[in-house]
């Protein structure tokens, strides 16, 4: 769409959203970490869980579809009442976690959501774009309400009493794993071999055979859905075993995992692994049911938030045409990985070894931290200019992740 020039913080929101998200990351690991070395009375796992899910997470989330979706799509950027919406929601969030308001926090979040879930709507169907968004892009609208649908449960439940404590449980399941596993699945089949592997992904198409499509992948999320129920009412071990399993067949078969990384660019590794580790973790869970948040936090950790910071790597760097980096070897990505796939270990000593869970616990939220700070050193002196020079030609199929 052509008109009067876009402001940057419009037209690139994860400018904006990805230093927030950090900040947010620091807030919710730091409070662990302090309260480890025992520098801090209280812990509130309230507040971590809302600090790095519904912060940090949210935030990177935030950045890459406000950023992506105009852009796949040939729609309008964010307005500046979406903008104010998508900072608002995970700081507000936050901030009232902190201070015990589970209610306000869960407000605050479910508007920054449904005015995302316009913004998605409105986009991916608007009769004046210029392309079509692929069939698992219906993950995305779904995962979101799937996320304000968990907020809402544990929410209001946590004011109603414990015979419906069942609901807030699996209110919590949706928002703090549901919701990004269907965004992973929804967007990961067109963003893994992307970045990956440099493929482009097909729109879809008006005709019988996308609307199937489509159908599958609602089916997928119902499926996803019940995974929780079979984990609340029938077997713990068999609702993160059809986890995996789910993620294996959506995401792995439908991003073909099982290809190496063919473009050059260390970070291209670090997708490619943060993708499998999402089903690894429930296998592990499965496995291991008496040590579950072992498996999750390897999920969390080595999934979600190795994915995050790596695409949010590639997504700085590319659209601001850091070709030689996009394609090279930064010191940072292997020691920034690394550190986060050693903070996950250190997690699941946690509760392997609980005999030493502050050390344990200490060190892992001390690995996290160094390793978004190398993530810092490289990407926030880049993200608020582009590259001049020779890095200021893209890298070749590099032009940016929603092509």
């Amino acid at each position: 769409m052509k008109g009067a020039p876009v402001p940057r913080w419009r037209g690139q929101p994860y400018r904006i959203l990805f230093p927030l998200g950090l900040a947010l990351s620091w807030a919710g690991t730091l409070h662990w970490l302090l309260h480890a070395a025992g520098l801090l009375a209280n812990y509130r796992p309230v507040f971590h869980a809302i600090g790095q899910v519904q912060g940090f997470m949210t935030c990177f989330m935030l950045g890459f579809l406000l950023t992506a979706i105009p852009r796949r799509t040939e729609t309008s950027p964010p307005s500046p009442l979406e903008m104010s919406a998508a900072v608002a929601a995970p700081v507000g969030a936050t901030l009232a976690a902190w201070f015990g308001w589970l209610a306000v926090s869960q407000l605050a979040w479910i508007f920054g959501m449904a005015v995302l879930v316009l913004f998605v709507v409105r986009r991916l169907g608007s009769r004046s774009a210029g392309r079509r968004a692929p069939n698992s892009f219906v993950w995305i609208p779904v995962s979101i309400v799937m996320g304000i649908a968990g907020s809402v449960m544990t929410a209001a439940v946590g004011l109603a009493g414990e015979e419906l404590l069942w609901i807030h449980d699996l209110g919590r399941h949706l928002l703090l794993q549901g919701m990004f596993l269907g965004l992973v699945v929804g967007v990961g089949g067109m963003l893994l071999p992307r970045i990956t592997r440099l493929e482009s992904s097909a729109d879809a198409a008006p005709g019988m055979r996308d609307r199937l499509a489509r159908a599958g992948h609602l089916a997928g999320a119902a499926a996803l859905v019940a995974s929780f129920l079979v984990e609340s009412f029938v077997s713990l071990r068999g609702g993160y075993a059809l986890r995996a399993a789910l993620l294996i067949v959506l995401l792995v078969m439908s991003a073909r995992l099982w290809r190496l990384p063919a473009a050059p660019g260390w970070h291209r590794r670090l997708v490619w692994l943060s993708a499998w580790m999402l089903p690894a973790g429930y296998i592990l869970a499965a496995l291991f049911p008496a040590q579950k948040k072992a498996g999750l936090h390897v999920t969390f950790i080595a999934g979600f938030a190795l994915m995050a910071l790596s695409v949010g790597t590639h997504v700085t760097l590319a659209h601001g045409g850091y070709r030689r980096l996009v394609s090279g070897r930064p010191w940072q990505v292997p020691l920034f990985g690394a550190l986060l796939l050693a903070a996950a270990g250190l997690r699941m000593l946690v509760d392997f070894d609980q005999a030493r869970f502050y050390p344990w616990l200490g060190a892992a939220a001390a690995a996290f931290v160094a390793g978004t700070l190398l993530w810092a050193s490289l990407v926030l002196p880049r993200i608020g200019r582009d590259a001049t020079g020779d890095e200021r030609v893209p890298a070749a199929g590099d032009e940016g992740t929603a092509r």
